[in-house]
């Protein structure tokens, strides 16, 4: 692969990953907020989307130049994990239509959660931002 196309694989890799930011932010945050509502099981859906062509684009630029660190996998494959086992809870208790009685738990657990993926969405930055400097 040419260097122009690792740019490019790169530069949708930030794009996703930042937009897997703004979604999981907003859906965390206004999720607490409000209380779970449809709304915010969409955009936290977006955001494991967004989270999952990211890492998905991430890989293959990884492909090309070199593994990240052990530690940045790790992270990353546990806080997207711990996403999709978020999302797939918030589908669940709206599906029973227990959202209300789930919401104490559900909010105990995102917020780690969300702490874990900012880990690994930092430590990809950094790493990258290494990797570049050298």
């Amino acid at each position: 692969m040419s260097g122009l196309r690792g740019a490019t694989m790169l530069m949708r890799g930030v794009i996703w990953m930042n937009l897997a930011l703004l979604f999981y932010t907003w859906a965390v945050f206004s999720g607490r907020k409000e209380g779970l509502h449809r709304k915010h099981l969409i955009i936290f859906g977006i955001g494991l989307m967004a989270d999952f062509l990211g890492t998905r684009e991430m890989n293959h630029v990884v492909a090309q130049f070199g593994k990240p660190p052990l530690w940045h996998t790790l992270t990353g494959v546990a806080s997207l994990g711990g996403m999709a086992f978020h999302f797939l809870l918030a589908l669940a208790a709206s599906l029973m239509g227990r959202a209300e009685a789930i919401n104490r738990v559900f909010h105990r657990v995102s917020l780690s959660i969300y702490s874990c993926w900012l880990v690994a969405f930092a430590s990809g930055a950094i790493s990258g931002m290494l990797k570049l400097h050298r």
